[in-house]
């Protein structure tokens, strides 16, 4: 009687007839993912919000600097200058900046171009931030006009 008593373990053979046993972890894999899965998202995440950061942060000055670029260059237009910055900062997704350019108008005389550039990182993110609290990227560029 006792030969025919089954036992409560899961046997499995494979195709050679080796007989191995089924582990009793039925409910260990999903508590391994309840915990590890919302930990990796959560890294994935702020990976995600620090390199966008940091590409705005270049951009920004980036596009300051491309911006006193074309300001310096005799006979620069004000709107030209607007739309160097715009350019730049478009080309990485940036819609809401203010740009401030010192002189705010551009003569023959003028010495130097001084041109400035903030960029709220609330409103130009795709994610709602959590570990960046309302940065505001600025970016600024000093050159010499040129002069013939």
């Amino acid at each position: 009687m006792a030969n025919t008593i089954k036992s409560k373990r899961n046997f499995n053979t494979n195709s050679k007839g080796t007989c191995w046993r089924t582990p009793d972890r039925t409910g260990a894999l999903t508590v391994e993912v309840a915990i590890c899965l919302p930990l990796l998202f959560l890294f994935l995440f702020a990976c995600y919000e620090i390199a966008h950061a940091n590409m705005l942060m270049h951009a920004t000055e980036s596009a300051a600097y491309e911006a006193a670029r074309i300001g310096i260059v005799p006979g620069a237009k004000t709107e030209k200058i607007e739309d160097a910055a715009r350019f730049v900062l478009s080309s990485v997704g940036v819609n809401d900046f203010s740009i401030t350019m010192t002189p705010s108008a551009i003569s023959s005389n003028t010495p130097k171009v001084k041109i400035e550039i903030d960029v709220p990182f609330e409103k130009n993110t795709l994610i709602p931030q959590v570990f960046l609290k309302n940065p505001i990227f600025h970016g600024e560029c000093t050159l010499t006009r040129e002069s013939f």
